[in-house]
């Protein structure tokens, strides 16, 4: 999968589809395997942005999607960027439980 830049829902939807188009899952398949709706799939996919972000980060987390934060450049400046990494669940170093409240 490749990077990509993410600054609105729709582009986590984005992701979503293309690793659902990756492992050739429909929504319903991933909505059994990740325990939620089709219907919140399809928000997901559509960039509904009043989705509950602890469940969307444990989606990712399952799917073994790693979310990368950086800072943006500056004007005229070297990029200075922080990182962010949620390992694929096998290899998960904090329970995202702990960081994110239902």
């Amino acid at each position: 999968m490749i990077s990509t830049r993410i600054t609105r829902p729709r582009d986590i939807g984005a992701v979503l589809r293309a690793w659902r188009d990756d492992h050739r899952m429909s929504q319903v398949d991933l909505a059994k395997k990740l325990g939620v709706s089709q219907r919140w799939v399809s928000h997901v996919e559509n960039g509904k942005p009043t989705l509950q972000l602890g469940l969307v980060l444990r989606v990712l987390n399952e799917l073994g999607i790693d979310l990368f934060v950086g800072a943006a450049r500056e004007a005229g400046a070297e990029a200075k960027s922080a990182v962010l990494a949620l390992p694929a669940p096998s290899k998960r170093l904090t329970d995202i439980d702990s960081i994110v409240d239902d």
